[in-house]
């Protein structure tokens, strides 16, 4: 039943259960401050005024913004624990997130969404989970699980589950293809993500038919003017691989405004523990050019408003009393964090403990690896004159392709002359023996191997390496470890990273993580890879539905042809 109780608390008849003092609010509906009191009662905002509080705190003239909020992310690439993810990012102001757990459930399945739910819930955020559309992400790769339509209806009562996620599949989309139009029937009442990088025109045009609203894969102004002007809400992306906040800023003005907002989609535990999460973004935003409280606005109510959420983003009567407190509006030091009008935050660091779930025992969670016959002849290049090689592209997942021409056997010698690696996705899943080989330019390594079990987004094992023997023992230790990062050289194991929870996350906690991938960074560096972030790079290297050469283990895909194409080319 109502409390009328609170009625008296916001016509200030009453004191209000707490009430914060002197401070400035962000007003981000006129994109100003407002010097007031806020009064707070069973987790809401009551009003904005001159009140009195059976609890008051003085802010001492720091500034309350809205609890910020990400519009898209993927808890698994911070490769830990979910509870572990919440317990750095909420003393840094991150209160609401929508999740797409379609990594997780490329491994696992229904099994998959289902931990993450049950880690997600009770937490102090507002946890959104997004509803895998793509699990398998297409046919051209062997996904851990297939989730259909009358699978995912068992699931869309469950609490915390918001919308559709990302709908990859443009191309099914566009077609009509069933399986993947009964998921989007399926969602039609709810909030359906997309992701559709470069596609414009006509093909643009047929892929709104399917009630998608967003999109977090614009790299340009002009791509993002035109899904704006198609009724898209645009998220400007910054990620850890990908980033495209400088590229996209321009693109907003006084106009078009209310159709942006900020996400992260993937974001490693290095940057993670570095840099922070959306007051980085807000930070990074203001650095180049956007106005301080424009920035905020963009990490709430405009999120909050295109993912039709009613009750958060900002700070009026009625709202969530989900609550930032910044030091000044230059550095975005987070000094507090309530939630529903509880401190949960102080100093960059939780002050309420958080509920765990047990571990338990599975085995598709926890005994993910489950590879095929394999031997290091799998990975020995077959001999062309002209190889068809996939190009890495600077701070981007897009690839382009060249033809490679070598006059004899190609040698590990030949490779590093021309900054060449053979790579490899070796399937995990169904112990199918599939090994898709080909080659990789501009990833810098001269000698050994490197291996990981997260490949983007059927998460099969994804392997560089100069000679086929270094490649096979990195592939031998991640069975091993059931998942995880290797770096092998000369035969040894150099250094490991064990992801025991589907292949993808560590037990670990976020510093622990970040320190260990700086280390196996260092030691990659000294073997000639030099990019900021390789394992994450690597990582999406097996991902069939961003242009234009990818790999997965049935072989080489050409994005934008939509085929399978030979390594060899006549």
């Amino acid at each position: 039943m109502f409390n009328k109780k609170i009625l008296k608390m916001a016509r200030g008849a009453i004191p209000a259960e707490l009430v914060l003092k002197n401070g400035s609010i962000v007003d981000v509906f006129n994109e100003r401050l407002i010097k007031s009191d806020v009064a707070i009662a069973e987790g809401k905002i009551l009003g904005i005024g001159d009140y009195q509080g059976l609890k008051e705190i003085d802010l001492a003239d720091n500034i309350i913004s809205p609890g910020f909020i990400d519009g898209h992310l993927h808890l698994e690439s911070a490769m830990v624990k979910v509870e572990e993810f919440a317990a750095w990012v909420i003393p840094r102001g991150t209160t609401t997130i929508f999740a797409d757990p379609h990594e997780i459930s490329n491994v696992a399945g229904i099994e998959g969404i289902k931990y993450i739910l049950e880690c997600g819930n009770h937490l102090p955020w507002n946890f959104n989970l997004m509803l895998p559309s793509c699990v398998p992400a297409t046919s051209n790769e062997t996904s851990g699980a297939s989730l259909s339509a009358e699978k995912l209806a068992k699931l869309i009562d469950e609490e915390g589950v918001y919308g559709l996620g990302e709908v990859m599949d443009f191309v099914a989309v566009i077609n009509g293809e069933q399986g993947l139009w009964d998921k989007i029937d399926l969602m039609k009442d709810r909030f359906i993500d997309g992701h559709a990088p470069g596609l414009s025109g006509k093909d643009l045009n047929t892929y709104l038919l399917a009630g998608i609203r967003a999109d977090h894969e614009c790299t340009v102004k002009s791509e993002a003017i035109e899904k704006v002007s198609k009724g898209m809400y645009v998220m400007i992306r910054e990620g850890s691989v990908t980033r495209d906040l400088i590229n996209l800023l321009p693109a907003v003005n006084n106009s078009n405004l209310a159709r942006f907002m900020f996400a992260t989609d993937d974001r490693n535990p290095g940057d993670l523990y570095h840099d922070g999460h959306m007051n980085f973004v807000i930070k990074k935003a203001v650095n180049n050019g956007m106005s301080c409280l424009r920035a905020i606005k963009l990490a709430t109510i405009n999120t909050a408003n295109a993912l039709r959420l009613d009750n958060v983003g900002a700070i009026a009567p009625g709202y969530k009393a989900d609550l930032v407190i910044l030091d000044n509006l230059n550095d975005f030091n987070v000094k507090k964090v309530f939630k529903d009008g509880r401190l949960v935050a102080e100093n960059e660091n939780l002050v309420v403990g958080l509920p765990e779930k047990k571990a338990g025992k599975a085995e598709k969670i926890f005994k993910s690896v489950n590879i095929g016959s394999l031997n290091k002849e799998k990975f020995d290049l077959p001999d062309y004159n002209k190889y068809r090689t996939m190009v890495l592209i600077k701070d981007k997942v897009i690839t382009g392709q060249e033809e490679i021409v070598f006059k004899n056997k190609v040698k590990s010698s030949d490779l590093t002359a021309q900054n060449l690696v053979k790579i490899a996705v070796v399937e995990r899943h169904k112990k199918t023996g599939n090994v898709g080989l080909g080659l990789l330019k501009g990833f810098g390594l001269q000698k050994g191997a490197l291996a990981l079990s997260i490949g983007h987004d059927s998460h099969n094992i994804i392997v560089v390496g100069l000679n086929s023997f270094d490649m096979y023992k990195a592939v031998q230790k991640i069975d091993d470890l059931q998942g995880g990062i290797v770096i092998v050289k000369q035969g040894e194991t150099v250094d490991y990273l064990p992801l025991e929870i589907a292949g993808l996350m560590s037990k670990k906690s976020i510093p622990e993580t970040a320190k260990k991938l700086e280390q196996m960074k260092k030691i990659i560096s000294s073997m000639g890879v030099i990019h900021r972030n390789p394992f994450m790079i690597l990582s999406f290297m097996a991902l069939p539905v961003i242009p234009s050469l990818k790999i997965t283990d049935q072989g080489l895909f050409d994005v934008e042809e939509n085929k399978f194409v030979k390594l060899g080319v006549h």
